[in-house]
């Protein structure tokens, strides 16, 4: 087993398990849980080394490109938190998805790349 797969897995997907979490009380948690039960999967299994590294580069434009139309759907930008963690405007909350979903597309690349250099 390869430390750096150990590592980057480990770390991503208790990321992604706490993202999954936060989101059961998100308005549509049926589309956000699934977003982040998906890295996780992939994050699990890179613990172990085994990346399908087409699938990552699949996973990566599809996150990268939901993330960049969450991004410009914003009319203004008021930042991720104010008071605290709970949805104050609804622009916070699409800055807060399309931040979201590039975290997953890092963890996409950071797999493909891993794969690259070690298989």
């Amino acid at each position: 087993m390869n430390k750096a797969f150990l590592i980057s897995g480990s770390l991503f997907t208790i990321i992604f398990i706490l993202f999954a979490y936060w989101q059961l009380n998100d308005p549509d948690p049926i589309l956000w849980v699934p977003v982040y039960l998906i890295p996780t999967y992939t994050a699990f299994r890179a613990i172990s080394g085994k990346v399908n590294s087409e699938l990552m580069i699949i996973l990566f434009i599809l996150s990268g490109v939901a993330g960049l139309q969450t991004w410009v759907e914003m009319t203004a930008w008021e930042g991720f938190i104010t008071d605290g963690l709970s949805m104050k405007t609804m622009n916070q909350e699409l800055a807060r998805e399309a931040v979201g979903l590039w975290i997953t597309s890092l963890s996409f690349v950071t797999f493909y790349l891993l794969d690259k250099k070690y298989n």
